[in-house]
């Protein structure tokens, strides 16, 4: 089954993808979904991810694949590969979206320790994104609340922020963003990279801006610390995507 898993994930690996995706996947900062969506107005756009996260003990790979459809929908698959293998499905759909400020609710399902635990848990969310600004710099601001279903926590009620700002626009001439995330929640219940059940984190990157290389597809990277005050789980993660967004 394992084998049929990784053939999988790689054919999964060479669909171009648009968007910039959080380590579980869907569309949004580091660990932090979004209430945006990939774009996807008269066609659907299709995204491919692949992060490869050092710990002190390890490297975790988690690829992932992003639908979106119609600027309000979209869906993810991550499958999350350390010790063991954990699959991640997210769903999400921006039922409000005005001027500056966006509102949408999301699940993400998961199952850990593929053929050998199997064990279910679910995070139900609803997040909020809109413009602000940090420092006379303007930003994109998210708020995520929501509820794990998952006995094992020390706290099942999530609680999260995300900010997106330039990061020194005139040097980079806008093309890389500074991103800070912090909260109770990690990408998963059971994260490879990290550790959930502190439920205190705080993450931060450098995202280069999807760029067009070839028509309708975008190359995107980020490159993340995660989990700077918690010593269990601190690491360093470098995400790279691609996306193809047809007009």
């Amino acid at each position: 089954m394992k084998r049929t898993l990784l053939l999988s994930l790689l054919m999964m690996c060479l669909v171009p993808i648009f968007g910039s995706t959080t380590l579980g996947g869907s569309s949004g900062y580091i660990v932090v979904p979004s209430a945006d969506v990939a774009p996807s107005k008269a066609n659907s756009s299709v995204s491919t991810a692949y992060s490869a996260t050092i710990t002190s003990d390890r490297v975790i790979h988690i690829p992932s694949i992003l639908l979106s459809f119609s600027d309000a929908v979209e869906t993810s698959f991550a499958v999350d590969i350390g010790n063991d293998i954990d699959l991640l499905l997210n769903g999400k759909w921006r039922f409000a979206n005005r001027e500056s400020t966006s509102f949408a609710a999301g699940i993400l399902a998961q199952v850990s320790g593929v053929s050998e635990t199997n064990d279910f848990s679910a995070q139900l969310y609803a997040v909020s994104t809109f413009e602000s600004s940090i420092m006379d710099f303007p930003s994109k601001t998210t708020l995520r609340l929501g509820y794990t279903f998952k006995k094992s926590m020390d706290s099942n009620i999530d609680f999260a922020l995300g900010f997106q700002t330039p990061f020194f626009p005139e040097v980079f001439k806008d093309k890389v963003d500074f991103l800070l995330d912090f909260g109770n929640v990690s990408y998963s219940t059971t994260p490879s990279a990290g550790d959930a059940g502190d439920r205190g984190l705080v993450n931060v990157a450098l995202r280069l801006l999807p760029l067009e290389f070839l028509t309708d597809t975008y190359f995107g990277l980020d490159i993340r610390a995660l989990d700077l005050f918690d010593h269990k789980g601190r690491a360093l993660s470098i995400g790279a995507t691609i996306s193809f967004r047809p007009q």
